[in-house]
């Protein structure tokens, strides 16, 4: 549509803000990629970590586990450090609610080739896949969950604190889980 069609019909367009993430340098090799080819994705789940600026310009973290198939959130934690045990909450919140996977997917960031967390899929059996490096689209239901998030909600609001972001998302993390129509099948 164009901007003028647009404006004769009264639509007024949502811009999306753009941040500028900081910058982390993968330094282990590359581990394997399990759910590479597989058509079926019942029995695994995918995490990432994603940042939420502050009006401050400080950054929170927020660590969800997503059910690929149902396009559900098992588990979240939202902290002010990037860690192993933010991701490790994440993922044992989803333990502890849910039926457990046969595999965990991740892309390579520390957090997940942490012994921490490796040692937490290890306790549980979970087998632990990971993207390739430069191939966000391996873990692509779970990038698409974030960039849902931050458009219908981060984008649209002001944080000032950390509890802000945990009540925002929150909230609506259980609207999506809930309520919010998806594509699934």
């Amino acid at each position: 549509m164009t901007l003028k069609l647009g404006r004769e019909l009264g639509i007024k367009l949502r811009m999306q803000k753009r941040y500028r993430k900081p910058k982390n340098v993968v330094t282990v090799n590359q581990k394997p990629n399990l759910i590479r080819h597989l058509h079926d994705l019942s029995g695994v789940w995918q995490t990432d970590i994603t940042y939420i600026q502050l009006t401050n310009h400080r950054w929170v973290y927020l660590a969800t586990i997503l059910d690929p198939e149902k396009r559900k959130v098992l588990g979240y934690k939202i902290g002010d450090t990037m860690t192993a045990e933010l991701a490790t909450s994440a993922l044992q919140m989803a333990l502890d609610k849910h039926r457990k996977p046969l595999i965990i997917h991740s892309d390579m960031g520390s957090q997940y080739t942490s012994a921490e967390f490796n040692i937490k899929c290890q306790n549980y059996g979970l087998k632990h896949s990971y993207s390739l490096k430069g191939h966000p689209y391996d873990n692509g239901r779970m990038e698409a969950f974030h960039s849902i998030l931050k458009r219908e909600e981060v984008y649209l609001k002001a944080y000032q604190t950390l509890t802000e972001v945990q009540a925002a998302i929150g909230w609506t993390i259980n609207f999506y889980n809930r309520n919010r129509i998806s594509n699934v099948a």
